[in-house]
């Protein structure tokens, strides 16, 4: 085992944000367009210069000039999403998760949005944690004023209770419940506008599962009955640790729980560690999707690796359920009979089966076969019977996804699907993100047929 790696405490990473990165969150809807049209028109002015410009430079020197302005742009929207939080932070810390679709320093400049925000100041935070703690806030002694972490509707703050234990206090920013309701207000209509371009289907229920999903993160009393759920689910998981909620130091915007460490996702991703505890964790990742999808039906669908800390021991941590999916029975059916007709090779079974699950085209006929096809042998690869597939940095898969999603983009503008199944894929292609970070090698296909028999079987 390598020197221990920089820890972090909750989920930051082992440096923690001072004062000076505090700055005050943009409440008004009205500010916010302004800021957000602002940014779209100087990035677009950037990109648009420099293709004008380039028509009188050589290649290398256009090259050149190209990453700059890039790199300059992706600190533009890094700092202005962090500024804004709510809802367009966490489109930015999305699109974040999929580091290969970036030059490798933009993808780290937008990674910050996972881990290091800009925090709120802590005036604006200790009399909101006073009146919504009531009497239980006499047994804290004490709170950092420096967050542990920042995120787009809340930070964490370490705390001493005069018994002398550490905590994690979890804040809710002042203001925040009516600047998501209002950054969703507003993006609805540029949401349908968008979503029209690429499919046929009503965007109005994607639309309600998004915004439910959202809106739920605002409320941390459900967040902590998740908590305690998760954690009787995986009570029996070794690898699997859920932080112990503080019920007197919890409220709708306060959540107290105990002060978990673990290593960083950056360190974890980094040097300092061997490649077969990466492969460990990786591991333990992909059980964790499984076991929601198949055996509990309830899945923490925020991919965002910042969520999560890692152990010596090959675990994992998670943090932040304020994103979970609850799996209808017959979709975690679906998906299985999907798997396993992947595995099995049975091509032609697929497009029926994702008929029964809500996918097929407009006019209700099923996918056509040679898409599927495609697709799936893309997917055989990390499937192979007996194989070690490793999730590398290359880029070759994504380069493959996109390759086909350009060629089968009129399929795909005619293909419905059911509004459940988009955090359950967001999770999935959020953890292959996750995985290629930490160039993951296993094997995949017995991990999987090991956790499809829990709904096969039921």
């Amino acid at each position: 085992m390598p020197p221990a790696a920089p820890r972090a405490f909750f989920h930051l990473g082992s440096d923690l944000m001072g004062e000076k990165n505090a700055k005050k969150m943009i409440r008004s809807a009205t500010s916010r367009l302004f800021h957000l049209g602002g940014l779209a028109g100087r990035v677009g002015l950037s990109m648009a210069g420099n293709a004008m410009a380039g028509l009188f430079r050589d290649m290398e020197r256009s090259h050149e000039i190209r990453a700059d302005l890039m790199l300059k742009n992706a600190l533009r929207v890094k700092d202005l999403l962090g500024q804004l939080k709510g809802v367009p932070m966490k489109i930015g810390q999305m699109v974040s998760l999929h580091e290969r679709l970036f030059p490798p320093e933009v993808a780290r400049v937008l990674q910050t949005l996972q881990q290091n925000a800009p925090s709120v100041p802590f005036d604006d935070l200790v009399d909101l944690i006073r009146t919504e703690l009531g009497p239980g806030f006499r047994q804290i002694r004490h709170i950092d004023e420096d967050p542990l972490a920042a995120a787009s509707i809340g930070q964490v703050h370490r705390a001493v209770l005069k018994n002398g234990r550490e905590i994690a206090l979890k804040v809710q920013y002042p203001g925040i419940d009516d600047v998501i309701r209002a950054d969703l207000k507003n993006l609805k209509g540029m949401l349908k506008l968008v979503f029209s371009m690429f499919s046929r289907m009503d965007m109005e229920p994607i639309w309600q599962e998004l915004n439910a999903r959202l809106l739920e993160e605002l409320d941390y009393t459900r967040e902590a009955a998740h908590m305690k759920r998760m954690a009787e689910l995986y009570s029996d998981d070794d690898f699997v640790r859920i932080p112990q909620v503080i019920d007197a130091l919890s409220s709708r915007h306060v959540l107290g729980m105990e002060l978990v460490t673990g290593i960083s996702p950056d360190a974890a991703a980094g040097d300092a560690f061997p490649q077969e505890l990466k492969n460990t964790w990786a591991e333990a990742i992909f059980r964790l999707i499984l076991k929601g999808l198949f055996t509990f039906r309830f899945l923490h669908a925020d991919p965002n690796m910042a969520n999560f800390a890692f152990c010596e021991n090959g675990g994992i941590i998670v943090y932040d359920f304020g994103c979970m999916k609850e799996i209808p029975d017959a979709l975690s059916r679906g998906y299985a009979r999907l798997f396993h007709a992947v595995l099995d090779h049975d091509y032609p079974a697929i497009p029926h089966i994702l008929k029964d699950m809500g996918v097929h085209r407009a006019d209700g006929t099923p996918l056509p076969w040679k898409m599927i096809a495609d697709f799936a042998d893309l997917f055989q690869k990390i499937l192979e019977p007996g194989g070690c597939y490793t999730f590398d940095n290359d880029g070759d898969m994504y380069e493959r996804i996109f390759a086909l999603g350009q060629q089968y983009l009129p399929e795909s503008m005619n293909m419905i699907f059911p509004k459940d199944i988009v955090f359950i894929d967001r999770t999935f292609s959020g953890h292959f993100g996750n995985l290629c970070r930490l160039n993951a090698s296993a094997d995949w296909r017995t991990i999987l047929t090991a956790h499809l028999p829990a709904i096969d079987n039921n």
